[in-house]
């Protein structure tokens, strides 16, 4: 959403139909348009971004309907995904070509609405001879662009219609245009953070839509993580000089202030910018506020409800290679590629997966997961791709709706596709390539939208040299590979246990490790990888008397392992400096786990976090070099 500029805007894109794509303005027409596969495709992968803000387009089009207005959604591309055509208008526009799937890039069918709008980013409205192509000179289109709560255009919001307008009146629908869009574009935000601490600005003491569109997303350590376009506007700030800064710095207002003043406006300092108050949403990290478009008949649809998981950051810890295979999935996450996920048993894959669905446009659609060993490959035929009424002798009267089919739009996740059968690989292989699936008992196949997330433990690549696992679906699911190491090579394993350990509630609060035990637990090999070093601190959580863990109350397989900086045999004196060592060390990683225990209870502020210890803010600095202590994503 944005400003129009549109006589500047005009000039500019009739110079580039002349110059840059040699258009002729009584060539060929109408636009070309995508076959009803590829509209299918781009509807599916578009629209799903915006479905819940549908409802801002339907009260357009109820607002238009009686004057032979077009309501109009198009891509990035500038490829119509959406129309609402009710009137003879709208028709003719059909004629022309303005309808579901024609390309309306400017380089193609030269200055119009969309193809200019998403060319100059901001709004636009182009009123008959506006046009570059004598054909759609009886047409205005009045547009706005779409952004994505990262700040990357969207799509254009369009009404399309007769050109007898005056620019003023032009003017006022744009309004309407840029409000609708506006909406959506706070539906996504408020969907995309949904599990942030949300803040709305204005300009005016009193509560409006403004408050509501121009939004903050602050994360648990106080750093802003989103802002939405109009918020960006009211500070006067570029979105790379607000993202990552402390809130309470950006808006001169401690955020313990802005917490706890929640549910009502509170005076901003001068801080620059027409940001004068701010809102802290009332129930902290959710806001409680219904989004609704202009009309308060018709409400956007909110986002379907999503399984919870740690996101990527916490995923990825201060390990290097997590950190790397957060960055990639960041990047993949919405391209039309599968994901590999490999590592041992344990490692956290569907934890990824789920991270990887959650960070993705695809977040507020359904996350559906299917473990491939632990279902009975009789039933993982039916369970995969559903079943018609009547087809088995038992099987439900209604039918079955397969996991495949069910996550149509969202994420399938396939653990453990190495133990899917051969036979069933190739059934899958079909799905993968023609993006339909055909129910057991079914004649006509059903399109889906698959975006597929796959994880193993074994070696497909050794298995597909065997034959026991097909070649071209090891590369039809081979788009991208992320290997996750295990907990042993993991170079961030204390603060690891440490961050889970803090999640653990025990009789006497929170869970803490001696320095000891911790030497016992960073030293194990952990097999089982995260899933066995949660069970044992969960364990410890209920059977520690008084929320101190020490080596007596680690478990047995724990203690029977090998022991940390065991003293060489080389003989007394060797042994004598292995022991001074291993006190050193056991001092040393004490201190450490003191120092890093005070920043996370006081947020990483480092002046709280000194006077709790009891130091000077320079010694707690010099120690948190010595001990490599940094805030994390800091």
């Amino acid at each position: 959403m944005a400003s129009v500029e549109t006589a500047p805007a005009l000039a500019a894109s009739w110079r580039r139909c002349r110059n840059d794509y040699n258009l002729d303005p009584n060539g060929a027409f109408p636009p070309m348009r995508l076959t009803d596969s590829e509209i299918r495709q781009r509807f599916e992968r578009t629209l799903e971004r915006v479905e819940f803000g549908s409802g801002a387009m339907i009260h357009m089009r109820k607002v238009v309907r009686d004057t032979g207005y077009s309501v109009l959604f198009a891509d990035r591309l500038g490829v119509v995904v959406k129309d609402f055509c009710d009137s003879e208008t709208a028709h003719r526009l059909r004629d022309k070509g303005l309808a579901q799937g024609s390309v309306w890039n400017e380089s193609v069918v030269g200055t119009n609405g969309i193809g200019t709008t998403l060319v100059e980013r901001h709004g636009t409205f182009v009123i008959g001879s506006d046009h570059y192509h004598n054909r759609l000179k009886e047409f205005v289109c009045v547009s706005t662009p779409m952004v994505d709560p990262e700040g990357d255009i969207l799509g254009v919001l369009t009404l399309a219609g007769n050109a007898g307008i005056q620019p003023g009146e032009a003017k006022l629908l744009h309004r309407l245009v840029r409000d609708s869009a506006g909406w959506i574009e706070t539906a996504l935000f408020r969907n995309r953070f949904r599990s942030h601490f949300l803040i709305g600005l204005a300009q005016a003491p009193d509560i409006n839509g403004e408050v509501f569109q121009s939004l903050l997303a602050v994360d648990d350590g106080g750093f802003v993580a989103g802002a939405s376009e109009s918020a960006l506007r009211l500070l006067g700030a570029a979105r790379a000089d607000v993202l990552r800064q402390p809130v309470s710095e950006l808006l001169g207002v401690p955020l313990r202030t802005l917490e706890g003043g929640a549910g009502r406006l509170q005076r901003l300092d001068a801080q620059g910018g027409d940001a004068q108050y701010a809102y802290a949403f009332p129930n902290g990290r959710r806001s409680s506020v219904v989004v609704q478009p202009p009309a308060s008949s018709v409400r956007v649809r909110g986002p379907a409800r999503q399984p919870a998981g740690p996101g990527f950051e916490r995923l990825a810890g201060g390990e290097p290679r997590m950190q790397r295979n957060v960055e990639l999935a960041r990047r993949v996450a919405d391209a039309d590629l599968p994901i590999l996920l490999q590592g041992e048993t344990g490692t956290g894959k569907e934890a990824f997966a789920r991270a990887i669905h959650m960070h993705s446009a695809r977040s507020d659609r359904p996350f559906v997961a299917v473990n491939c060993a632990a279902i009975p490959e009789s039933l993982l035929d039916s369970e995969l791709f559903g079943y018609e009424p009547g087809t088995f002798t038992g099987g439900l009267k209604q039918g079955k709706t397969g996991k495949v089919l069910a996550s149509s739009g969202g994420t399938l996740f396939l653990d453990e596709i190495g133990d899917m059968p051969l036979e069933l690989q190739t059934r899958l292989l079909r799905v993968l390539s023609e993006r339909e699936v055909t129910p057991l008992g079914a004649v006509e196949p059903v399109p889906v939208a698959l975006s597929l997330v796959c994880a193993t433990h074994r070696d497909l690549e050794r298995m597909v040299a065997e034959g026991s696992f097909r070649q071209d679906l090891y590369y039809r699911i081979h788009g991208v590979r992320i290997a996750l190491p295990p907990l042993r090579e993991r170079g961030d394993l204390c603060d690891l246990i440490l961050s889970l350990a803090a999640e653990q509630k025990c009789s006497a609060g929170p869970l803490s490790l001696s320095a000891e035990a911790m030497e016992w637990l960073v030293s194990h090999p952990w097999p089982g990888n995260i899933r066995q070093l949660s069970n044992v601190l969960r364990l410890l959580a209920l059977t520690c008397d008084d929320g101190i863990v020490r080596v007596h109350d680690l478990p047995e397989e724990i203690r029977a392992g090998r022991k940390p900086a065991s003293p060489d045999e080389d003989g007394p004196a060797a042994a004598a400096d292995a022991a001074r060592d291993s006190l050193r060390n056991a001092s040393d990683m004490a201190q450490r786990l003191r120092i890093l225990q005070a920043l996370r209870e006081c947020n990483w502020a480092v002046s709280e976090a000194a006077r709790h210890l009891g130091i000077s803010r320079a010694t707690l600095h010099r120690r948190m070099k010595e001990y490599e202590l940094a805030r994390p994503n800091g």
